[in-house]
């Protein structure tokens, strides 16, 4: 009885329709590490939009490979067009990489959580029911083994007044070539409006009837982006629009202006041309921007809320002070102020002044420390610290201390910024000079790196520096100081150093305060020359717990260059990350993403 039961349930099933459902191509895996399923789709199928206007829909995929995916950077996960392969979309919207391509991600995805593809899909002008196939990959590397989906799409006419839409592709006979961009790169303060000149040829086979300027968002309109818009922009994406001929051979040239993002950081604005209402993959208008400076508490984003943003709030009020081992167990230190007055401590209690460009003799006596300058002798039971009297950043010679570094040249690095101590040690009784200054002159000091190498390579190595200075702070591992000056830690040659690499000084500036944290916590960021093909992790070379951010890459340019291990190979290799750089044209986050795995970005304080 139970077996007809089943034959009967088994006969009716096998007699209703199929559901109509599209096939999964199943492309070739590279790396299975990228792995993912599917979760859920923000809005049920099918998608009802009106013709030229724009839905975003939202697919989510759970990570079930053990590989992070990334939102940018290197190997960033994103859909490309299936069924055919990388055909051009009927949906694509300027929030597209490109016609074949969604948007990125919209943040990093470890293994076991979900992450979120947000596609906005502007229909064409016909109305119609759609199917479009879209694949995850991991950019230049690997599909994502179970990244298939599709979304059903009916497109339903349009009953109100819209402004013509802009199509997904662009008539095959527009052909643009861009003959003038000023300026090619722009630093500027947040907020600042930056004036752009642009000139078109049309070198298509018919003339243009109109055309226009649009910007390209490298992220979904759902999430979080920079602002570019000016308020004598359309909207916040459309620069311009304007219905003139231009015949064939024929110039376009205009001049418009577009804003500085409101917070410091590098950035690129991407602008693409539209022609009768397309948008042409080519050419590309591309500027690097470096905002120097955060907008003012009153600005206002054009086309935003129309309301200030509330001040930059960060994580440390203010910059962090470190306190640099300098010089072990001198006889004697003759000290000089530069440019300010040093006012002169016993401990913490204020005993003297040390005028401007005025020496200082400082050593033990008896075993009291003794002082000799400005007028003044004094013995005490306590350390003897010199502090600039007027400006933190000011600087002081110890004229009879030699400190050469032959690869860096002649010169005596013996000049330093912000205070002076001259202290025995707690766990040893050697005599120190200290360095107490700044966090931002530490590492503008800092001389591991050539002056030569590509800026966003040095970015990356401010950052890593920094972001090492301050965790070792945090560790307090050597009492009377947070450092040594040498590559026991990180070397530092002060002002001369600055002096000689003005390039790593403007990196400096230009990343001022940003650092490496994960889960909440700035970490140790060690770096190294060279590899034999892959970095270590922390328990590899130095044992103890192990270090999630650091785990083992790829050092992909070393290898190629035939480079063997030099330093001790865990973290970010110095001559693959410049190589990286100057290759694949990274900018410093996607390489510090790259050799620290799992890490945010953030500048920390002002």
């Amino acid at each position: 009885m139970m077996l007809k039961r089943f034959f009967l349930i088994f006969l009716f099933a096998a007699l209703l329709p199929a559901a109509a459902e599209a096939k999964d191509p199943k492309p070739t895996i590279r790396d299975d590490a990228y792995s993912a399923r599917f979760v859920s789709q923000s809005i049920v199928d099918p998608i009802v939009i009106s013709a030229g206007e724009t839905q975003q829909v939202t697919i989510r995929f759970r990570n079930t490979g053990t590989a992070t995916w990334n939102a940018t950077g290197a190997r960033y996960v994103s859909a490309y067009t299936v069924e055919p392969r990388d055909r051009a979309s009927l949906f694509r919207s300027p929030s597209w990489t490109s016609s074949k391509q969604t948007a990125a991600i919209l943040k990093s995805v470890k293994p076991g959580e979900t992450g979120e593809v947000t596609i906005a899909l502007s229909a064409p002008a016909t109305s119609g029911t759609y199917e479009e196939e879209f694949y995850l990959a991991a950019e230049n590397y690997s599909w994502v083994a179970g990244g298939y989906f599709y979304l059903k799409i009916n497109v339903v006419p349009n009953t109100k007044a819209t402004p013509d839409p802009v199509p997904a592709t662009a008539p095959s006979s527009a052909k643009a070539n861009s003959f003038l961009q000023s300026p090619k790169v722009v630093e500027a303060k947040g907020g600042d409006p930056v004036p752009l000149i642009i000139g078109f040829q049309n070198m298509g086979t018919g003339e243009w009837k109109r055309y226009g300027l649009v910007l390209k968002q490298e992220i979904s309109v759902a999430a979080a982006m920079p602002s570019f818009a000016d308020a004598t922009w359309a909207d916040p994406i459309v620069v311009f629009r304007k219905d003139k001929v231009v015949s064939r051979g024929g110039t376009t040239r205009d001049e418009v202006l577009f804003r500085a993002p409101r917070t410091v950081g590098t950035y690129t604005a991407i602008f693409h041309l539209e022609v009768d209402g397309a948008v042409l993959d080519e050419p590309v208008i591309e500027i690097p921007i470096t905002v120097t400076d955060n907008a003012p508490d009153h600005y206002v984003e054009p086309f935003g809320a129309g309301q200030p943003l509330p001040p930059q709030a960060y994580l440390l009020p203010e910059e962090p002070r470190i306190r640099v081992g300098l010089w072990q167990s001198p006889e004697f230190v003759q000290f000089r102020s530069e440019d300010d007055e040093y006012n002169v401590f016993s401990g913490q209690v204020q005993v003297g002044v040390l005028p401007r460009q005025q020496f200082g003799i400082l050593k033990m006596e008896n075993g009291q420390y003794s002082f000799h300058g400005g007028g003044r002798e004094i013995l005490s039971d306590d350390y003897i610290r010199l502090s600039p009297t007027n400006n933190p950043h000011a600087s002081f010679i110890l004229w009879n201390y030699t400190r050469r570094v032959s690869w860096k040249g002649p010169g005596n690095f013996n000049r330093y910024r912000g205070a002076f101590e001259f202290r025995r040690g707690e766990t040893r009784a050697n005599i120190w000079v200290v360095n107490d200054l700044l966090l931002e002159d530490y590492v503008r000091g800092i001389a591991e790196n050539s002056n030569g190498a590509p800026s966003e390579y040095l970015k990356a190595q401010t950052v890593a520096q920094r972001s090492y200075a301050y965790a070792t702070i945090q560790s307090n591992k050597y009492g009377i100081f947070d450092v040594v000056a040498t590559t026991g830690d990180q070397l530092y040659l002060g002002i001369e150093s600055e002096r000689i690499t003005p390039n790593f000084v403007a990196a400096a500036d230009a990343t001022r305060g940003v650092m490496v944290r994960y889960e909440n916590n700035v970490v140790l960021t060690p770096y190294f020359a060279n590899s034999d093909c892959r970095t270590r992790s922390w328990t590899e070379v130095w044992g103890g717990s192990v270090k999630p951010w650091l785990t083992p890459v790829k050092t992909t340019y070393d290898c190629a260059a035939g480079r063997g291990k030099k330093g001790h190979g865990v973290g970010m290799s110095q001559l693959d990350a410049s190589a990286r750089a100057k290759q694949e044209g990274l900018d410093f986050a996607a390489l510090l993403h790259y050799y620290y795995t799992d890490v945010s970005i953030e500048r920390l304080y002002e």
